[in-house]
């Protein structure tokens, strides 16, 4: 069963150039540790400055397991923090298709 993972936040403002730098150095560190690769959405409507991230994994396993690998990886924790977000703005959201009847 693939699951998507959604995750939100909103970049502090007057900071999204450093964000979108901040990001892409993020997704060339994941994809060298061979992490399920992430799709970057810019809102074009509703609150200013929100971003959604979009992971695919093959299954809710695989999501746990490279989260539980990254909560305790300092390297990573030192890359994703760069990235300007408003504290208590990132929001996760776990998706997977319905099965057709």
């Amino acid at each position: 069963m693939t699951v998507e993972v959604h995750v939100t936040g909103r970049v502090q403002v007057g900071r999204f150039a450093e964000f979108v730098d901040a990001a892409q150095r993020w997704r060339e560190f994941r994809a060298g540790r061979g992490h399920a690769p992430c799709r970057i959405l810019q809102g074009l409507s509703g609150e200013m400055n929100v971003v959604r991230l979009v992971f695919t994994y093959p299954d809710l396993n695989a999501y746990e397991q490279e989260e539980t690998r990254d909560a305790v990886d300092p390297d990573y924790a030192r890359i994703a923090g760069a990235m300007p977000f408003v504290e208590g703005t990132i929001a996760y959201e776990i998706y997977r298709e319905a099965e057709s009847a």
